[in-house]
């Protein structure tokens, strides 16, 4: 893998350590939120930083790990402690991109739709918690929040059509991944590839090798390198390099 090519990721992760360190120190010069219904149980002033630095230390973990369950994890306190503060629309932001990361990076593998339903009717009960700032404002938010759902939603499925249709007819009409649907994990080996097979299109789906790279990068001719993309052409039922990865680009792969 190319060590220069910057992960947008790790951008993500450094930009949000800056964030959670600010929002960290400032709350520790504030008076927390006496309004909160986490004063019934613990002084606000004590417990909003205790939350944000526990977020520092799991986003420094999330450097060095680059486990994305660190991010969601982070995303889902931040989420929490925000909704219950009375900065209910970061916190709705908070959950969403969660959410939008869990889907993204197929991170939920067993019924999914389940898990973010609870998910998401947890996410309104903590918006009905912030009733102590005023049922007007949690009123709003719940409205906010489901709007935020539904548009989210809306421009999934607008994106899907649009480019459906710049797809190759022959990755529009590929049967060859069947039971897996966009976004899953599928295993190069459950194909029958051979171990070169398999290195070479990882090499180029995912660190975005050319021929000439990769036959730089295991000592072999470019005619071998393209013989053998060839016979994974065929496996996959289809005519091209650019095929191959449009159609493999829809899944989470592995060797």
């Amino acid at each position: 893998m190319n060590r220069n090519r910057i992960s947008s990721e790790r951008v993500v992760a450094v930009v949000g350590l800056v964030f959670l360190l600010i929002a960290g120190i400032i709350s520790v010069l504030l008076n927390g939120d006496p309004k909160s219904i986490i004063e019934k149980i613990a002084p606000t002033n004590i417990v909003i930083p205790v939350v944000h630095f526990l977020c520092v230390g799991l986003a420094i973990v999330l450097l060095i790990t680059k486990n994305l369950y660190f991010m969601i994890a982070i995303f889902l306190l931040e989420s929490e402690l925000t909704i219950l503060t009375h900065y209910e629309q970061l916190g709705i932001f908070f959950f969403y991109a969660a959410l939008i990361l869990i889907l993204c990076k197929d991170l939920v593998k067993n019924k999914p739709r389940k898990k973010i339903f609870i998910l998401f009717l947890l996410h309104l009960i903590t918006i009905v918690l912030s009733y102590t700032h005023g049922t007007i404002y949690m009123l709003i938010n719940i409205s906010y929040s489901v709007f935020c759902f539904a548009f989210y939603i809306w421009i999934y499925y607008a994106l899907k059509a649009k480019l459906s249709c710049l797809f190759p007819q022959n990755v529009r009409d590929n049967n060859t991944i069947i039971g897996k649907p966009a976004g899953s994990t599928i295993s190069l080996s459950d194909y029958n590839l051979n171990e070169r097979q398999r290195n070479f299109v990882i090499e180029n789906i995912h660190n975005k090798l050319s021929y000439k790279e990769i036959s730089e990068k295991y000592f072999v001719s470019i005619s071998t390198v393209k013989k053998i993309f060839a016979e994974v052409f065929k496996i996959f039922n289809v005519s091209n390099i650019e095929e191959l990865r449009i159609l493999l680009l829809q899944y989470q792969v592995k060797e």
